[in-house]
């Protein structure tokens, strides 16, 4: 897949719907922990959404989780390609292709997922 910022969203998006399709997983949730913190992420016939699950009672414990990557027919969206979230130090720094492959990895070693 080239790089998100010379695709326009309507393709992206079939893309990687296509690729959940061939991983089996289109339509599913999955639970996926990444550097100590959980994800949750789905994509169905409506968007691809990586969601935070915020366990920290720290500085962000009012807020149950945010998304960290999403992509629709008309919207791509990273956190980290955000002038001012990327830098929040609970950014987590990914952008789509690197979630992409932190799932086909996450498929491939047939992880249990709700």
């Amino acid at each position: 897949m080239t790089e998100t910022k010379d695709r326009c969203a309507g393709t992206l998006f079939s893309q990687i719907r296509g690729i959940f399709a061939g991983l089996g997983i289109l339509g599913r949730d999955l639970v996926i922990s990444h550097d100590g913190v959980s994800y949750r992420v789905s994509c169905d016939e409506k968007s691809f959404v990586v969601y935070r699950v915020n366990s920290d009672s720290g500085t962000k414990h009012h807020v149950p989780g945010w998304p960290v990557c999403m992509v629709s027919s008309d919207v791509i969206f990273e956190e980290c390609s955000s002038p001012y979230i990327g830098r929040d130090h609970c950014a987590c720094g990914l952008d789509l292709e690197k979630w992409l492959e932190i799932i086909r990895n996450h498929n491939a070693r047939g992880l249990p997922s709700p």
